[in-house]
């Protein structure tokens, strides 16, 4: 009877993976027919489109030129919507178990590309008949900067125990924090500093409430999104516009690091940026290292999984939770000041839910480190891209373009693309004695 009744529930259980699998490989062959026929059949015969790697307003540090490329615009796409079929394809026969996710990546960051290479076709409706390519990565690498230490913040929480829905609420008030700094002191690493001490409180506030009352995680998160939020405006209205010199607009300046700033298009997106940029790497490093290797991260992980257990063999799983929230937001208070750094002057709402798209992507890297970075940079590609087609012209309205990145987190959240699995015990109160 054991025997017998356990099988078919075994059948199921295997299915089910393989099924969503599938799913996902057809998904990739059909952007990639789309590809073929819209972005390169589409395309007229003669159409070119032209890459340069220059970037703009570089006087200092300015890489090595590089001559422009010109590619046939039909074939260019077809070839690279054939290569998406064929990966949609070696998904679907050979179904692995591993590495699909970055499959569909790969093909998400194709499409982006031979969406490119189509609006700027010439002859074609776009008065800009180039892509800048190093351009365009410098700043979606400003995105995904924000989203890696958005994600970071996320799986610092997570894994412990804690949904942090807060992220956007931090990185506003990293922001407004960090602009007021800057402006007054001309020193980005007081403004640092500032963004992570408002984070790490606003953390303190959501363990606590969650911690020490049992809340509900998600509505103490968005509480304190929508708290943070209204508290950034009515500051805005009342000290920031009547004392313009709070709010000056001060850009962080690029670090360049000797000779390798000059490789081109590597130099300029890795070697020529702002210290939050390298900070963001070291912080990468730094949890990644701290959560697979060594005690403490084994603690945050058995505490994530199965709290009551790792009570049991004296691990303390209320303050490894506090730890972690307050923590993980510091690091998203950071990453607040990093995107005004990287923007100027303190707007209300100018965050646009990249703190809710951070999550996605911690969701997308299956809440790890390393994952985390490869989805914040599709993500924020596909947010950047969403800015710069306007001025391509491409026959889509502004608003259609301005869904984009959203539609793929929801997409994400969905599972549509393949679940995942969170952390046993992620948002669940613990009750202890």
């Amino acid at each position: 009877m054991t025997v017998v009744s356990t099988t078919p529930a075994s059948g199921v259980a295997m299915l089910a993976p393989s099924a969503r699998t599938r799913v996902i490989a057809v998904i990739m062959a059909v952007i990639g027919v789309f590809t073929v026929l819209v972005f390169g059949l589409g395309s007229v015969a003669g159409a070119h489109s032209s890459l340069t790697f220059n970037p703009v307003n570089l006087s200092v540090a300015a890489p090595w030129h590089v001559g422009t490329l010109t590619l046939l615009t039909r074939w260019t796409n077809v070839v690279l919507g054939i290569v998406m079929m064929s990966i949609g394809a070696e998904v679907f026969i050979r179904k692995p178990r591993r590495g699909v996710m970055l499959r569909f990546g790969g093909v998400a960051i194709l499409f982006l590309f031979a969406l490119l290479l189509w609006a700027a076709r010439s002859p074609g409706p776009s008065q800009v008949s180039f892509v800048n390519l190093t351009a365009i990565l410098i700043g979606s690498s400003a995105v995904a900067m924000v989203l890696v230490f958005g994600s970071l913040s996320g799986v610092m929480c997570e894994r412990s125990g804690v949904v942090n829905i807060a992220i956007e609420g931090q990185f506003v008030g990293g922001a407004f924090v960090g602009s007021v700094i800057a402006s007054t002191t001309h020193n980005f690493i007081y403004a640092a500093m500032g963004g992570a001490v408002i984070g790490g409180v606003l953390g303190l506030l959501l363990a606590f409430l969650s911690l020490r009352y049992l809340s509900d995680q998600i509505i103490v998160g968005v509480v304190l999104v929508t708290m943070i939020g209204s508290l950034s405006s009515y500051l805005n209205l009342q000290l920031l516009t009547p004392f313009p010199q709070l709010n000056t607009g001060n850009l962080a300046p690029n670090l360049a690091i000797p000779l390798l700033s000059k490789i081109p298009v590597i130099g300029p997106v890795f070697f020529n940026q702002t210290g939050f940029f390298y900070l963001m790497l070291v912080l990468v490093g730094t949890v990644s290292f701290a959560l697979f290797k060594t005690r403490y991260g084994l603690h945050v992980r058995a505490v994530g999984e199965h709290p009551q257990a790792a009570a049991s063999v004296g691990i303390n799983v209320v303050r490894v939770r506090y730890i972690n929230v307050v923590l993980g937001g510091a690091i998203a208070g950071v990453g607040g000041v990093a995107f005004m750094a990287s923007q100027g002057q303190f707007q209300p709402g100018y965050t646009s839910g990249l703190g809710y798209i951070a999550l996605a992507a911690m969701i997308f890297g299956r809440w790890r480190p390393s994952g985390a970075v490869v989805a914040s940079v599709i993500f924020g590609l596909s947010v950047y891209l969403s800015y710069i087609l306007v001025s391509y012209q491409v026959p889509v309205s502004i608003y259609i373009l301005q869904m984009f990145p959203y539609i793929i987190t929801i997409t994400v959240v969905a599972g549509l693309i393949g679940r995942v699995r969170p952390p046993a015990a992620d948002g669940l109160p613990y009750h202890h004695d």
